[in-house]
């Protein structure tokens, strides 16, 4: 075979060659849209929503305070009960003792009956009256321990001796004694002097507003 047929023969091969590259990939192509065809179409899908734990509510039981120095609190409260302080006259808001209570200032006294109950036992108000101690006006009681996140209402509450009730009437006392059905008190300017008082079935007597941890 000469060089010119020689060369004429690779050519052809070539020119063959390319034909069958071209005839497969026309039948890749035609293969790859008849599947694509038959696959179902892609449906764009919505990213499911984040739902994120519901946040633990804060309990309302007393038992989740911190405790307070509640036997040294009923300590003092008892020594000023055995004491027998009372107005004089009565219903005079005054008396030596009494004024001792309330600073030297004659107005209505059962809150600084609590004040000066809880500074005797170490644990103070502060932000009060005479040099931050005392808080005269019940309100003022209740708003102190909420404020601290250490009041909580009648209903939930777990009262404890050393605790201070609040009264929606405008009055607060000591707790001597908590139980089930029955709740024993010491308060100051009750009936004009500082008088023990029991609630039965306290839990549902709605004078009683609720109770502060000191």
């Amino acid at each position: 075979m000469g060089p010119a047929r020689s060369g004429q023969a690779v050519v052809e091969w070539v020119a063959v060659l390319a034909a069958s590259t071209a005839v497969a990939l026309g039948v890749a192509v035609a293969a790859t849209r008849a599947i694509d065809a038959l696959a179902p179409p892609v449906v764009a899908r919505a990213a499911a929503p984040v739902v994120l734990p519901a946040p633990a509510l804060p309990s309302l039981r007393m038992g989740d305070l911190p405790p307070g120095d509640g036997a040294a609190v009923v300590a003092v409260a008892e020594r000023l009960l055995a004491l027998g302080i009372a107005e004089d006259p009565p219903g005079s808001n005054g008396g030596a003792a009494v004024l001792q209570l309330s600073d030297g200032n004659r107005e209505p006294w059962c809150a600084d009956f609590v004040s000066w109950v809880l500074r005797a036992a170490g644990r103070p108000f502060s932000g009060g009256a005479s040099g931050g101690w005392r808080l005269a006006w019940t309100l003022d009681v209740r708003a102190w321990f909420a404020a601290r996140g250490r009041y909580r209402p009648r209903l939930v509450a777990d009262p404890a001796p050393g605790d201070v009730v609040w009264f929606g009437h405008g009055h607060v006392g000591i707790v001597r004694r908590a139980a089930p059905d029955l709740l024993e008190t010491i308060e100051g300017n009750a009936d004009d002097a500082v008088r023990v008082r029991r609630y039965p079935g306290w839990r549902a007597d709605v004078r009683i507003g609720g109770f502060g941890r000191p």
